[in-house]
Protein backbone atom coordinates (compact mmCIF):
# COMPACT_ATOMS: atom_id res chain seq x y z
CA UNK A 1 0.00 0.00 0.00
CA UNK A 2 1.19 3.40 -0.69
CA UNK A 3 -0.27 6.78 0.99
CA UNK A 4 -1.37 9.28 -1.88
CA UNK A 5 0.58 12.66 -1.21
CA UNK A 6 -1.31 15.42 0.19
CA UNK A 7 -3.03 17.74 -2.13
CA UNK A 8 -4.73 19.57 0.80
CA UNK A 9 -3.19 23.35 0.20
CA UNK A 10 -4.35 23.36 -3.36
CA UNK A 11 -7.66 22.49 -2.54
CA UNK A 12 -7.90 24.86 0.18
CA UNK A 13 -6.42 27.78 -2.57
CA UNK A 14 -9.43 26.71 -4.58
CA UNK A 15 -11.77 27.56 -1.55
CA UNK A 16 -10.05 30.85 -0.98
CA UNK A 17 -10.53 31.27 -4.87
CA UNK A 18 -13.90 30.35 -5.05
CA UNK A 19 -14.97 32.57 -2.05
CA UNK A 20 -13.21 35.95 -3.03
CA UNK A 21 -14.59 35.61 -6.42
CA UNK A 22 -17.98 34.86 -4.55
CA UNK A 23 -18.93 32.20 -6.08
CA UNK A 24 -19.78 30.56 -2.40
CA UNK A 25 -20.60 32.59 0.80
CA UNK A 26 -19.11 30.31 3.38
CA UNK A 27 -16.64 27.68 3.02
CA UNK A 28 -16.92 23.91 4.82
CA UNK A 29 -15.23 20.93 4.93
CA UNK A 30 -16.02 17.29 5.81
CA UNK A 31 -14.52 14.55 7.73
CA UNK A 32 -11.79 16.79 9.02
CA UNK A 33 -9.93 15.60 12.29
CA UNK A 34 -8.50 18.08 15.03
CA UNK A 35 -4.86 18.42 13.40
CA UNK A 36 -6.37 18.73 9.62
CA UNK A 37 -9.31 21.37 10.53
CA UNK A 38 -6.52 23.20 12.34
CA UNK A 39 -4.43 23.29 9.51
CA UNK A 40 -7.00 24.03 7.31
CA UNK A 41 -8.29 27.05 9.18
CA UNK A 42 -4.69 28.80 9.44
CA UNK A 43 -4.43 28.20 5.83
CA UNK A 44 -8.11 29.64 5.02
CA UNK A 45 -6.72 32.62 7.72
CA UNK A 46 -3.78 33.80 6.03
CA UNK A 47 -6.07 34.34 2.76
CA UNK A 48 -8.99 36.26 4.86
CA UNK A 49 -11.27 33.11 4.34
CA UNK A 50 -13.02 32.06 7.63
CA UNK A 51 -13.73 28.38 7.97
CA UNK A 52 -17.66 28.09 8.67
CA UNK A 53 -18.50 24.53 9.02
CA UNK A 54 -16.63 20.88 9.18
CA UNK A 55 -19.08 18.06 9.15
CA UNK A 56 -18.11 14.72 10.61
CA UNK A 57 -20.02 11.94 12.13
CA UNK A 58 -20.78 12.27 15.87
CA UNK A 59 -23.27 11.04 18.36
CA UNK A 60 -24.12 9.78 21.64
CA UNK A 61 -22.44 6.94 20.50
CA UNK A 62 -20.61 7.79 17.98
CA UNK A 63 -17.82 10.00 19.87
CA UNK A 64 -14.43 8.25 20.26
CA UNK A 65 -11.71 7.54 17.29
CA UNK A 66 -11.25 11.48 17.46
CA UNK A 67 -14.69 12.95 16.94
CA UNK A 68 -15.05 14.44 20.41
CA UNK A 69 -11.40 15.77 19.94
CA UNK A 70 -12.60 17.16 16.93
CA UNK A 71 -15.51 18.75 18.13
CA UNK A 72 -13.28 20.58 21.40
CA UNK A 73 -11.13 21.78 18.36
CA UNK A 74 -13.65 23.14 16.44
CA UNK A 75 -15.82 25.19 19.24
CA UNK A 76 -11.80 26.25 20.19
CA UNK A 77 -11.50 27.79 16.61
CA UNK A 78 -14.72 28.81 15.83
CA UNK A 79 -15.67 26.64 13.17
CA UNK A 80 -19.53 25.18 13.70
CA UNK A 81 -19.36 21.38 14.05
CA UNK A 82 -22.00 19.40 11.99
CA UNK A 83 -22.64 15.91 13.27
CA UNK A 84 -24.18 13.30 10.36
CA UNK A 85 -25.25 9.78 12.08
CA UNK A 86 -27.07 11.85 14.62
CA UNK A 87 -29.59 8.66 15.58
CA UNK A 88 -27.03 6.47 14.52
CA UNK A 89 -28.67 5.16 11.74
CA UNK A 90 -31.46 4.53 14.00
CA UNK A 91 -30.26 2.96 16.93
CA UNK A 92 -30.96 5.88 18.96
CA UNK A 93 -34.63 5.83 18.67
CA UNK A 94 -35.07 2.63 19.52
CA UNK A 95 -36.21 1.08 16.17
CA UNK A 96 -33.77 -2.00 16.68
CA UNK A 97 -34.42 -2.72 19.87
CA UNK A 98 -37.99 -4.20 20.54
CA UNK A 99 -38.72 -3.93 24.36
CA UNK A 100 -37.52 0.04 24.21
CA UNK A 101 -39.29 0.19 20.66
CA UNK A 102 -42.69 -0.71 22.33
CA UNK A 103 -42.17 2.05 25.70
CA UNK A 104 -41.07 4.76 23.69
CA UNK A 105 -43.14 7.70 23.89
CA UNK A 106 -44.97 8.67 19.61
CA UNK A 107 -43.89 5.33 18.43
CA UNK A 108 -45.80 6.61 15.11
CA UNK A 109 -43.14 9.54 14.78
CA UNK A 110 -40.76 6.99 13.77
CA UNK A 111 -42.67 3.58 11.96
CA UNK A 112 -42.18 4.94 8.42
CA UNK A 113 -38.50 4.25 9.85
CA UNK A 114 -39.24 0.37 10.16
CA UNK A 115 -39.77 -0.25 6.82
CA UNK A 116 -36.56 1.47 5.67
CA UNK A 117 -34.86 0.01 2.92
CA UNK A 118 -31.11 -0.77 4.18
CA UNK A 119 -28.65 -3.73 2.98
CA UNK A 120 -28.58 -6.97 4.89
CA UNK A 121 -25.05 -5.58 5.47
CA UNK A 122 -26.54 -2.94 7.14
CA UNK A 123 -28.98 -4.81 8.88
CA UNK A 124 -26.59 -7.37 10.35
CA UNK A 125 -24.59 -4.37 11.74
CA UNK A 126 -27.29 -2.73 12.92
CA UNK A 127 -28.66 -5.73 14.99
CA UNK A 128 -25.67 -7.04 15.96
CA UNK A 129 -25.09 -3.46 18.05
CA UNK A 130 -28.36 -3.52 19.30
CA UNK A 131 -28.27 -6.87 20.44
CA UNK A 132 -24.73 -7.98 21.37
CA UNK A 133 -22.96 -10.79 20.42
CA UNK A 134 -20.63 -11.11 23.89
CA UNK A 135 -17.79 -10.21 21.25
CA UNK A 136 -17.40 -6.60 19.70
CA UNK A 137 -20.48 -5.43 21.50
CA UNK A 138 -21.01 -6.70 25.10
CA UNK A 139 -24.26 -8.85 25.79
CA UNK A 140 -27.60 -6.76 25.60
CA UNK A 141 -26.15 -4.52 23.10
CA UNK A 142 -27.64 -0.65 23.37
CA UNK A 143 -30.58 -1.58 25.75
CA UNK A 144 -28.72 -0.26 28.63
CA UNK A 145 -28.34 3.08 27.30
CA UNK A 146 -31.68 3.61 25.72
CA UNK A 147 -33.24 2.52 29.28
CA UNK A 148 -31.41 5.82 30.73
CA UNK A 149 -32.41 7.41 27.61
CA UNK A 150 -36.14 6.72 28.36
CA UNK A 151 -35.92 7.76 31.66
CA UNK A 152 -35.05 10.92 30.69
CA UNK A 153 -37.49 11.06 27.89
CA UNK A 154 -40.42 10.17 30.04
CA UNK A 155 -39.26 12.74 32.93
CA UNK A 156 -39.18 15.27 30.35
CA UNK A 157 -42.06 14.31 27.95
CA UNK A 158 -39.64 13.66 25.08
CA UNK A 159 -39.28 11.18 23.00
CA UNK A 160 -35.89 8.91 22.33
CA UNK A 161 -35.17 10.83 19.27
CA UNK A 162 -35.01 14.49 21.06
CA UNK A 163 -33.02 13.45 23.64
CA UNK A 164 -30.40 12.34 21.15
CA UNK A 165 -30.40 15.23 19.18
CA UNK A 166 -30.16 17.19 22.27
CA UNK A 167 -27.02 15.88 23.60
CA UNK A 168 -25.57 16.92 20.50
CA UNK A 169 -26.99 20.44 20.61
CA UNK A 170 -25.58 20.43 24.24
CA UNK A 171 -21.92 19.54 23.01
CA UNK A 172 -21.79 22.45 20.62
CA UNK A 173 -22.57 20.74 17.64
CA UNK A 174 -24.96 21.50 14.95
CA UNK A 175 -26.74 18.02 14.11
CA UNK A 176 -28.38 16.57 10.80
CA UNK A 177 -31.41 14.98 11.03
CA UNK A 178 -33.33 13.26 8.40
CA UNK A 179 -36.58 12.88 8.84
CA UNK A 180 -39.43 11.39 6.22
CA UNK A 181 -42.69 12.95 6.88
CA UNK A 182 -43.78 16.03 9.07
CA UNK A 183 -44.23 14.03 12.29
CA UNK A 184 -40.56 13.39 12.14
CA UNK A 185 -40.31 16.91 11.22
CA UNK A 186 -41.98 18.45 14.26
CA UNK A 187 -40.27 15.69 16.44
CA UNK A 188 -36.82 17.10 15.48
CA UNK A 189 -37.86 20.23 16.35
CA UNK A 190 -38.77 19.27 19.90
CA UNK A 191 -35.33 18.40 20.61
CA UNK A 192 -35.10 22.71 20.85
CA UNK A 193 -35.91 25.33 23.16
CA UNK A 194 -34.20 23.12 26.34
CA UNK A 195 -31.16 21.63 27.38
CA UNK A 196 -30.07 18.36 29.36
CA UNK A 197 -28.43 18.58 33.01
CA UNK A 198 -24.90 17.51 33.44
CA UNK A 199 -25.93 15.45 35.61
CA UNK A 200 -28.24 13.75 32.65
CA UNK A 201 -25.15 13.88 29.88
CA UNK A 202 -22.90 12.31 32.77
CA UNK A 203 -25.42 9.74 32.81
CA UNK A 204 -25.47 9.00 29.23
CA UNK A 205 -22.01 8.85 28.40
CA UNK A 206 -21.67 6.26 31.73
CA UNK A 207 -23.57 3.96 29.92
CA UNK A 208 -22.17 5.16 26.11
CA UNK A 209 -18.87 4.59 27.04
CA UNK A 210 -19.41 0.50 27.80
CA UNK A 211 -20.38 0.14 23.75
CA UNK A 212 -17.58 0.55 20.53
CA UNK A 213 -17.84 3.38 18.83
CA UNK A 214 -20.23 3.90 16.05
CA UNK A 215 -19.48 5.54 12.50
CA UNK A 216 -21.87 3.71 10.01
CA UNK A 217 -23.13 0.14 9.58
CA UNK A 218 -22.58 -2.08 6.25
CA UNK A 219 -19.88 -1.68 3.43
CA UNK A 220 -18.04 1.21 3.63
CA UNK A 221 -18.22 2.95 0.40
CA UNK A 222 -14.91 4.70 0.56
CA UNK A 223 -11.25 4.57 -0.18
CA UNK A 224 -10.70 7.60 2.34
CA UNK A 225 -10.81 7.12 6.21
CA UNK A 226 -11.55 9.74 9.08
CA UNK A 227 -8.65 8.24 11.49
CA UNK A 228 -9.52 11.55 14.12
CA UNK A 229 -6.06 13.35 13.03
CA UNK A 230 -7.26 14.03 9.12
CA UNK A 231 -8.32 11.83 5.96
CA UNK A 232 -5.79 9.14 4.96
CA UNK A 233 -6.50 7.55 1.55
CA UNK A 234 -4.89 4.44 0.24
CA UNK A 235 -4.23 3.18 -3.06
CA UNK A 236 -2.53 0.02 -4.53
CA UNK A 237 0.91 0.74 -5.88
Amino acid sequence: FGRVESKDSIYWDGLAECYHRGIVKNVGVCNYGPTLVEKCHEALAKRGVPLASNQIAFSLIGRQNGSQETVDKCNELGVKCLAYYPFAMGLLTGKYSREIWGKAKDVSINESLTTQKKTSLELLDLQRYAQGDGITVPEGGIAPLLNVMLVIAEKREKTLAQVALNYIISKGVIPIPGCRTSAQLEDNLGAMGWRLTSEEIAMLEFEADKLPNFDGAGFKRTNEKFVGYGIEKWVLD
